[in-house]
């Protein structure tokens, strides 16, 4: 699905429809249509059984954590020698360099192979069974203006979260050269998880929707079309999530008829509403599906579905320009009911009156019409599978590899360049890398379009989370029925929810708490638990988390804060904290070091109307055969999202490459 494809349609029809009925002909009555996996360095794990182990505070891109020829090792690549148990079990020795750089490991010499180190070096190190990505990590060339190797690709994907390994599992599935390059030291950037002790945590993923099949084309058909769907093992919620408010628990229905029900029973004097709300919600799903298809594959049947419901193919394009809560008042309007529907907002990073309603309402529906549900060992391994069907259709991955540049010649983007490593040709580049560094760094705003650089400037980036994972001694998952995540709201107005995310109050954010080992029993050892909490705090949030005073005091200052959130989920969770055997927390700075991304966002964009989906970046940027993927582009965040956009950018290039290459 591509962003100029869909506005053509949708433009088309509306003029058809708008001519032939003479505007929005609508016939109901709900109103008028004018419109840180953080770790300490050198952390031996003394504490004892019955205490928290809170190893937290080391992240990438800080010098403070990278080794110098004072370090006692210098020089040696045996890490577990002097450090045994290094963040309880998190990462094995090749990893070291992510955070505490190269520790003395020499250059490789220039024109040196770029890959295949075992044919030379099989003996090296072999006593750590090092991977061949730990040694191009470790062994990198000397730092130098010019390219120290070079390697030839058709496409160079720069970035390998949900987007990047999307559009390079489909590339190199189409049998086009493809390299994959990665900062880190593994794939799926936020789409990941991490190990800690006995526990496995869950760095991003809640649920996805849209894998139960049917008439949409969604997350099922994405899944089949990467050769994914096949590999996971799959557990739907139903319910979907226990909402707390002031003096009411609702668990909500992933059923539609179930949910509408539930809410009529609730608030009776809003039945009709409620029913014109749910109407409306299918009545749209119905046309949304149809425009996506007919883009796919023009087809009279769809074709017919769009002009046999000229009312909601039009408020299609309303509700790009309507937020959330403008939407929702045109069919309720008790404040309950409505702090309740949409509680969705959660997962969304923003208010209802800041929110574009359409990009609420596909995710909406993909969860209640589409499923609820989460992967056995999570959302790394959606992206595991993503890489292992790129590297069995023959793709190349370069883990630990920066991308510092695009070049660009003759309008063309030419070559990617890479941090003391190979500089790759290409004939096409597609960035999964967030999209200002992308357009403004790695390419320059000189060889872009003043309007296009301008335009950029001025979108609003999006909001950013503070996440607390526990390990626990304490089989929770009574107080999770049926499901694995409790809402926890201090309001009813959403709105309200996110005026307290930015003032900056830690008692009133709404929380999300997530039970991972009721959905996946292999996160924890029976009997124990992981336990996450999400939510919102800014990025400059007390003097940017105390960042700049020093690791200690971050360190110090994510604890306090973490300590806050424990006791507000102790209320639903009884001697929480009794049970707390590690603690780890991830503020937006977490983020940030880990992802680039600016802000330490996980939406790119802010999901307002005039950012969210069609009025996103397209993945096409004014260079021909340069292509962008990932949550900054249509259709926006979350993990089926920029799986989707990632799978634009690879057919934008494969349709290229069907009508005689870039121009």
């Amino acid at each position: 699905m591509t962003k100029n494809g869909w506005l053509t349609i949708l433009w088309l029809l509306c003029l058809t429809l708008a001519a032939g009925c003479g505007g929005d002909d609508d016939d109901d009555s709900a109103g008028d249509d004018s419109v840180d996996d953080d770790a300490t360095p050198g952390d031996d794990d003394s504490s004892g059984d019955d205490e928290a182990d809170a190893v937290s505070s080391a992240s990438p891109e800080n010098d403070s954590q990278v080794l110098t020829p004072a370090h006692d090792g210098w020089g040696s690549a045996a890490c577990l020698t002097c450090h045994a148990d290094p963040h309880r079990g998190g990462f094995i020795e090749g990893e070291c360099v992510t955070c505490h750089g190269r520790n003395g490991a020499p250059d490789r010499p220039t024109g040196h192979a770029i890959a295949d180190c075992a044919s030379c070096h099989a003996d090296s190190h072999q006593e750590m069974n090092f991977a061949e990505r730990h040694c191009t990590a470790c062994h990198k060339f000397a730092a130098g203006d010019a390219c120290p190797a070079t390697a030839d690709y058709d496409v160079v994907v720069i970035g390998a979260g949900g987007g990047g390994l999307a559009a390079a599992n489909m590339l190199a599935q189409a049998g086009l050269k493809t390299a994959l390059v990665e900062k880190q030291y593994k794939v799926g950037g936020y789409m990941a998880n991490f190990r800690r002790g006995d526990y496995r945590f869950e760095a991003s993923l809640h649920a996805i929707g849209g894998l139960s099949g049917g008439e949409s084309k969604d997350a099922f058909e994405d899944f089949h079309q990467l050769g994914i769907f096949d590999r996971l093992e799959l557990h739907r919620s139903d319910p979907m999530y226990r909402s707390v408010f002031p003096g009411l628990t609702v668990d909500v229905p992933a059923d539609l008829a179930a949910y509408q029900a539930r809410l009529t029973e609730l608030f009776p004097a809003e039945a009709a509403g409620i029913a014109a709300l749910f109407a409306e919600l299918q009545a749209i799903d119905l046309v949304l599906n149809a425009v996506t298809r007919l883009e796919e594959n023009f087809n009279l049947d769809d074709l017919q579905i769009l002009l046999a419901n000229p009312g909601p193919t039009l408020r299609l394009l309303l509700y790009m320009k309507l937020s959330l809560k403008e939407m929702a008042a045109r069919y309720i309007s008790d404040p309950q009911l409505t702090g309740l529907w949409e509680q969705l907002v959660t997962f969304l990073g923003g208010g209802p009156a800041d929110l574009q309603a359409l990009y609420f309402l596909t995710m909406w529906f993909s969860y209640h019409g589409g499923g609820y549900y989460y992967p056995l060992g999570g959302s790394e391994a959606i992206a595991e599978a993503m890489a292992d069907v790129f590297l069995e259709s023959g793709g190349t991955l370069l883990l630990n590899t920066r991308a510092t540049k695009i070049v660009i010649a003759d309008g063309r983007a030419t070559q990617v360049r890479t941090e003391n490593d190979v500089c790759l040709n290409a004939r096409y580049v597609v960035s999964n890398a967030n999209a200002p560094d992308t357009l403004l760094n790695l390419v320059g705003e000189q060889y872009l379009p003043a309007d296009y650089t301008a335009k950029l400037k001025q979108m609003t980036i999006g909001a950013a989370t503070l996440q607390i994972f526990l390990g626990v001694d304490r089989d929770y998952a009574e107080y999770f029925p049926g499901t694995h995540e409790i809402m926890i709201n201090e309001t009813f107005d959403q709105d309200e929810s996110y005026r307290f995310v930015a003032d900056g109050d830690p008692e009133k954010v709404p929380i999300i708490i997530a039970d991972y080992s009721v959905v996946d029993p292999t996160a924890a050892p029976a009997g124990k638990n992981v336990i996450a909490m999400a939510t919102y705090l800014p990025y400059d949030w007390q003097e940017t988390w105390q960042y700049a005073k020093g690791y200690e005091r971050y360190d110090e200052f994510k604890e306090e804060t973490a300590a806050i959130f424990i006791d507000r989920a102790e209320k639903f969770l009884p001697d929480l904290s009794q049970h707390v055997e590690v603690l780890e927390v991830g503020t937006p700075v977490t983020n940030s070091l880990f992802s680039l991304n600016p802000l330490g966002t996980i939406y790119g964009w802010a999901n307002t109307p005039e950012q969210g989906t069609l009025r996103r970046l397209s993945q096409q940027t004014p260079i021909d055969n340069l292509l962008l993927a990932g949550a900054w582009t249509f259709p926006g965040g979350g993990q089926a999202a920029v799986i989707s956009s990632g799978m634009s950018a690879a057919g934008m290039v494969l349709d290229k490459e069907a009508a005689g290459g870039s121009r």
